[in-house]
């Protein structure tokens, strides 16, 4: 385990570089976000969960959708039964499982730097293993700059969607609130 999440770790860091690239930031720029202005002070956690068959699932809909509050999540899902689902134009669609493949989440905080669901299965059990790669809890979050655009009679052409924050902050709103909607916590988290 302890080899699989510093190789998770690096694939991190090259997934945030790539974002930085198509984003047209400067590389580390992500990363250098997320440490809060210390090195390596990011937040790397793994989570093992196990999903049993669910044995009543006419009396489910769905489990609560939820978007991830940090920064990068690396899925390892397991290959044979499904459960992670995405919403895409107002449509839930099923993330075909690959076998040895890692499913790239992007959490609430890469949302606001560039300005998932589950449901009961009857199939099988299944596992997956969730690696986070987070800011800081002493890390500043804005949108940014470079991604404002110019301003014009001093008004941004691409104005910012999102308040800045400091990361901590917004995990404490985001435990209260998880299975709301998300637009509300940038607005409470703003008045923090």
């Amino acid at each position: 385990m302890k080899e699989y999440r510093t190789e998770l770790k690096k694939l991190g860091h090259r997934v945030m570089e790539k974002m930085d690239e198509n984003l047209g930031l400067s590389k580390g720029y992500i990363k250098n976000a997320f440490d809060g202005g210390v090195d390596n002070t990011t937040f790397f956690g793994t989570k093992v969960s196990h999903y049993p068959p669910c044995p009543h699932p006419e009396k489910v809909n769905a489990l609560r959708a939820h978007t991830d509050a940090g920064g990068v999540v690396l899925l390892f899902q397991d290959d044979e039964v499904k459960g992670l689902q995405m919403l895409k134009d107002g449509v839930w669609t099923d993330v075909q499982p690959l076998k040895n493949a890692i499913v790239i989440n992007t959490g609430d905080q890469i949302e606001v730097l560039s300005n998932g669901r589950v449901v009961p299965q009857t199939d099988g059990q299944r596992i997956s293993i969730a690696s986070f790669y987070n800011p800081s809890l002493k890390a500043t979050i804005a949108p940014a700059p470079q991604l404002l655009g110019p301003k014009v009679e001093n008004k941004a052409i691409d104005a910012a969607k999102y308040p800045k924050f400091v990361f901590g902050d917004y995990m404490s709103v985001y435990l209260e609130q998880k299975f709301q909607p998300k637009e509300p916590r940038f607005q409470a988290v703003k008045a923090v």
